[in-house]
């Protein structure tokens, strides 16, 4: 009878996956061979959440009222942010439309620490500068119209995640061999079932707490030298503005949970050696331990409007790290393909006839297949250029893992059967043949 997996309940001795074998009418693991009665399961085991533990320290405040400081508002994109009142922030840093000042100052929360500005305006600007120029499809009235002295220091609302993991994962994996049998050629294929937990600790893992800020920004921007974190002071706030944040630790966790689980798996996944083929079949990657804080990180910030469309520029303002989305200009965009193309055309011509190739009863087919590989490296050349004018979201968190940390608890490897498929027949004899 034929299998059905039920993959939502788990094995109560290993914890793998479980599946329904008619034979014997049971539930079986495939991983440790336990078998249950059906009269074990009912409606309300299966297998349980993932869990993700983590606790926040109440931090300080800084009173409304505070003496020298303005609350300002984007009647545009809703952010708020505060600054020392000789600052005269007027432009909003997210969306570049016009701070308005608040009436009275409401206070804010205070960081557990904060990473102080290394990177000074005018270097600022020149980074801006040099990441403009190096991209072949920006629009050239673009850099133009840019108002490089509005950028704006800005310290962005962090929160920083620490905490245990301990994970198991579970796979089927094969180790293959070819052999001739007679004429034919055959694949012998051994399967395994294969089984890896482990712990491992990861260390302030970021996700910033500002609704307005695009997530791939500040997730382009990482790494942050966490070693220069300091504990917070008015005095970092001269001449720099901070936005409040307005996403608190329990709207961003769940991305940070990701980021974490992925890389927990990317990690289990290396210890899984030797075979030809490997397959994830389920897995479960619980956070336990896990300690917030809150943290300001300098970033330059700069949002320029072209074509009615706003376009954001960030800088890291510790280590000079840049990245925005811009503007591609379709033109310039088409003649990059043109160029390329043009130009892997022509060489790929040339090695055909130095390969003394170009017969002239293949002619055609040289002249297609150059033309073929032309627009591929095109393609290809386009599509990277494209996205070196984007920012891009991480889902990993691999530099944050905690060197040494990582701790493999059980390692199994178990053989489950043999196969044999028919890769090649042998070649069919002529039926005149004696």
């Amino acid at each position: 009878m034929a299998e059905q997996g039920y993959h939502d309940y788990k094995c109560k001795n290993c914890g793998g996956p479980l599946i329904f074998k008619g034979d014997v009418n049971k539930m079986v693991c495939e991983f440790c061979d336990s078998q249950f009665d059906m009269s074990e399961f009912k409606d309300d085991e299966r297998v349980r959440e993932e869990t993700s533990d983590w606790s926040q320290t109440a931090g300080a405040t800084m009173a409304a009222g505070e003496a020298g400081m303005n609350e300002y508002a984007c009647n545009t994109c809703g952010a708020v942010m505060v600054a020392e009142e000789n600052v005269g922030a007027t432009e909003c840093p997210y969306c570049g439309n016009p701070l308005v000042i608040k009436d009275t100052f409401e206070g804010m929360n205070l960081p557990d620490g904060l990473i102080p500005f290394a990177v000074d305006k005018k270097s600022a600007q020149d980074a801006l500068k040099n990441y403009y120029s190096g991209k072949k499809l920006l629009p050239k009235g673009f850099i133009d119209n840019n108002r490089m002295d509005n950028i704006n220091g800005v310290y962005v609302p962090f929160w920083l995640f620490d905490c245990d993991v301990e994970g198991s994962v579970f796979y089927k994996a094969t180790k293959e061999r070819k052999y001739n049998k007679g004429q034919e050629e055959w694949k012998e294929i051994k399967d395994f079932a294969v089984s890896r937990a482990a712990g491992m600790k990861f260390e302030k893992v970021p996700a910033d707490g500002a609704k307005e800020m695009n997530d791939a920004y500040m997730d382009s921007l990482e790494p942050y030298d966490y070693s220069k974190i300091t504990a917070y002071n008015a005095a970092y706030m001269s001449g720099y503005v901070a936005s409040k944040y307005d996403e608190d630790a329990n709207a961003v966790k769940g991305r940070v949970d990701d980021r974490i689980r992925t890389t927990a798996k990317a990690e289990i996944r290396k210890t899984v050696e030797g075979y030809d083929s490997v397959s994830e079949q389920a897995s479960d990657i619980d956070i336990k331990n896990g300690k917030i804080s809150y943290c300001m990180i300098p970033v330059w910030m700069l949002t320029t409007r072209y074509n009615g469309e706003a376009y954001t520029f960030a800088m890291n303002g510790q280590t000079g790290k840049v990245t925005g989305d811009l503007p591609v200009d379709k033109g310039q965009a088409t003649g990059y393909f043109a160029k390329v193309a043009g130009i892997a055309f022509v060489i790929f011509q040339v090695l055909m006839f130095l390969l003394k190739l170009f017969q002239n009863n293949n002619v055609v087919g040289i002249e297609i297949a150059a033309l073929v590989v032309a627009l591929i490296i095109g393609a290809i050349a386009l599509s990277s250029a494209k996205s070196s004018m984007v920012s891009h979201q991480k889902h990993e968190a691999a530099q944050y893992l905690k060197q040494g940390s990582f701790k493999l608890n059980r390692k199994e490897d178990r053989h489950t059967g043999t196969r044999n498929e028919l890769v090649r027949k042998a070649p069919e004899q002529n039926a005149g043949a004696k």
